[in-house]
């Protein structure tokens, strides 16, 4: 089996509150302070315009979400038909590449500005990061067999952050083979732009 994607290391920190998380950047944000409680590298020399100028160099410019769904319920077909079919190649896809994280969603990422302020390589090795965690354990427990969905649900808001609609909290209602019927979360926010839809990352609690 392929690897699903190359980690890369978490070399920045940004600051977050000592309250529960409320909001997705909140939970990220949550998220820069455990790295940071774990021996994380605080460097806040250069300000966030000139990491994110640094983070895209050598990266291709993009203006559109590639290899993207059309819906919502169709990219999450798409998913549960790669992950029982074991299609890694497919799965790749359907996530946010270096380069659409970089031009199309961080910039407006609520995580970005202040007062988190995380820079673009910390927020993206959290992404892969849990991605490299989760999409193994979805694999594990539904590739090669039947999946059976009946609902989605997902945050009654969908949050916006400039050009982009954030579908979180997605859980899905379905059956694995022979199996009765759960709800679970199986990825992480949807990122929706201009009518196209792909997943931030994988992350899920399975």
């Amino acid at each position: 089996m392929r690897h699903f994607l190359a980690a890369v290391p978490l070399l920045l920190v940004g600051a977050c509150s000592d309250t529960a998380p409320r909001t997705a950047a909140d939970s990220q944000a949550a998220h820069v302070a455990e790295v940071a409680a774990a021996g994380g590298t605080v460097d806040s020399i250069f300000p966030i315009a000139e990491q994110l100028r640094r983070f895209r160099d050598g990266l291709p410019s993009v203006d559109t979400l590639r290899n993207a769904a059309t819906s919502r319920d169709a990219l999450i077909r798409q998913f549960l038909r790669a992950v029982s079919a074991s299609d890694t190649l497919t799965l790749n896809q359907l996530v946010l590449d270096r380069s659409e994280f970089a031009y199309l969603y961080y910039p407006h990422a609520a995580i970005s500005q202040p007062p988190y302020e995380a820079p673009p390589q910390l927020l993206w090795g959290q992404i892969l990061m849990s991605t490299n965690d989760g999409l193994p354990r979805v694999l594990a427990r539904a590739a090669g067999q039947s999946l059976d969905l009946s609902r989605v649900t997902c945050a009654d808001s969908i949050a916006t952050e400039g050009p982009n609609r954030l579908h979180e909290k997605c859980a899905l209602t379905l059956r694995i083979g022979k199996g009765s019927a759960i709800e679970t979360r199986w990825f992480g926010t949807i990122v929706e732009r201009d009518g196209r839809f792909k997943f931030l990352g994988y992350a899920n609690p399975l």
